[in-house]
């Protein structure tokens, strides 16, 4: 599945097989197009906070991704979107969505099993029963932590508290920081408790906040 995924904002996988070491341990040995500038999560620790024009880029690009891997037939639902995720190369700053380890082809109406990362799942992950909407939530949690530079529910101690205020529908303490009324009420609709009020990723990318300013881009 993997090898056939290509897109300008999906790390691209070349090949992948089986490796005992001498110690007997298996691995499995991944070869992925190299990220030369780390992932997003390193770069909002060096920079703390980003300018609102790159912001809009980035999220852009993710989009993208995300609509490429929706749009694939049967659909592919990553699940396990988070800025650790995210990968910044070279110079020219363009944004691919990358470790697609967990990533499942939607083959039936809804996807079953409970895996990913707690801060960034939807409540109806933890109820086995969901579709391409959980990326759109992560997407929104992502967006989070890229204009406050904060993990969500960093306040939360343990998985067990962030699974409560995520089944109540309250957003990370983060939430109250962002400023901007576009990026608030964007969050909000991705963070949706109900995932039939969240946008569509399609939907997200015809927002006015994230259309593309009219231009010529050169891609080397």
């Amino acid at each position: 599945m993997l090898k056939g995924l290509q897109h300008p904002n999906i790390v691209r996988f070349y090949d992948s097989w089986d490796y005992q070491s001498l110690k007997g341990k298996k691995c499995i040995i991944l070869v992925t197009e190299l990220m030369t500038s780390g992932t997003l999560k390193t770069y909002l620790k060096r920079f703390k906070s980003i300018k609102p024009k790159v912001l809009r880029s980035w999220c852009r690009q993710i989009l993208k991704g995300l609509n490429f891997l929706h749009t694939r037939n049967p659909a592919i639902i990553h699940r396990d979107l988070k800025c650790d995720n995210i990968f910044i190369t070279g110079p020219t700053g363009s944004v691919k969505v990358g470790d697609l380890g967990l990533a499942t082809l939607k083959r039936t109406s809804f996807a079953k099993s409970v895996i990913g990362t707690p801060e960034f799942m939807a409540p109806e992950m933890y109820e086995e029963h969901y579709d391409e909407s959980v990326d759109v939530y992560a997407f929104g949690m992502c967006m989070l932590e890229m204009i406050t530079a904060e993990y969500p529910y960093s306040e939360c101690i343990n998985a067990g508290q962030i699974y409560r205020k995520v089944t109540q529908g309250l957003p990370p303490n983060s939430f109250e920081k962002v400023q901007g009324k576009d990026e608030r009420r964007i969050i909000s609709i991705c963070i949706n408790r109900d995932k039939t009020q969240r946008y569509t990723v399609q939907q997200l990318l015809n927002e006015p906040f994230f259309v593309e300013v009219p231009g010529i881009k050169v891609e080397l």
